[in-house]
């Protein structure tokens, strides 16, 4: 297996990524992570780089970036941003050595998830769709725009553009359109709906609406886990075996 960098740029930000490349690839699978916290991570956390080398090991091109603002790479943060961001980690991870030919798959977790959906209901070049405790709709930023520059900026830890700041409304918009329930009827690869039956940040609810609206999702609830599925062993083994089923 190699480590490798992931040349990434969009709209001018180069953003920071990088993949892990097993010597013979099954295929490429592109993580897209969610909103971030300030929090420090909790000690043994390797972060999405830790997930790839994981799905690696099952043989997979893994491949990862911080969307814009978020992880290390420059940028303000929005919503479309972070759509147009995907679309370009997608093609970076296809042009990868070895990747050429080989299917493609996005993961996408929390916030990642609803922003795979929108970028696959686009016509990004994706062959399945994994969602790990994706929201359906965005409860906490669709509403009053005041609160939700709050809580990105102080619970995030991310920045946003001058403009934003002396009058948010359109950037709060983004979040009334570019959502999961919405996108996922536009969704026509297979997909795997996986969610924590544990949640307490994104309600278990959200998973059976996505499902519910989807053409052909299959739904997977883990009983017990958390949000973060990345580090949930069952979650891992079972996007890995149902990537290898359907791709």
């Amino acid at each position: 297996m190699e480590e490798k960098s992931l040349a990434v740029v969009c709209d001018g930000l180069r953003l920071r990524g990088g993949a892990y490349v097993p010597d013979e690839p099954r295929g490429v699978i592109v993580l897209l992570h969610g909103i971030p916290s300030v929090s420090p991570p909790e000690v043994g956390d390797e972060g999405y780089p830790g997930l790839a080398r994981r799905l690696a090991e099952h043989g997979w091109i893994a491949a990862w970036a911080g969307m814009r603002g978020a992880k290390e790479s420059p940028g303000f943060f929005s919503i479309e941003g972070w759509v147009r961001d995907a679309r370009s980690i997608v093609d970076a991870a296809r042009a990868l050595e070895g990747a050429a030919g080989l299917p493609l798959a996005i993961l996408g977790s929390s916030a990642g998830g609803a922003v795979a959906c929108e970028v696959v209901a686009r016509g990004a070049p994706v062959d399945a769709l994994v969602l790990f405790a994706a929201p359906s709709r965005w409860v906490s930023f669709a509403g009053e725009a005041a609160t939700a520059v709050k809580r990105i900026r102080e619970e995030a830890g991310m920045e946003l553009a001058p403009e934003v700041l002396k009058d948010p409304t359109g950037w709060a918009s983004e979040f009334g359109s570019v959502t999961a329930e919405k996108a996922i009827v536009g969704v026509k690869v297979p997909v795997l709906v996986v969610h924590g039956g544990a949640d307490d940040v994104v309600p278990v609810d959200h998973a059976r609406r996505i499902a519910e609206r989807s053409r052909s999702a299959e739904l997977r609830i883990i009983e017990g886990a958390p949000h973060q599925l990345r580090r949930v062993d069952e979650a891992v083994e079972v996007a890995a075996e149902w990537l290898g089923r359907v791709l």
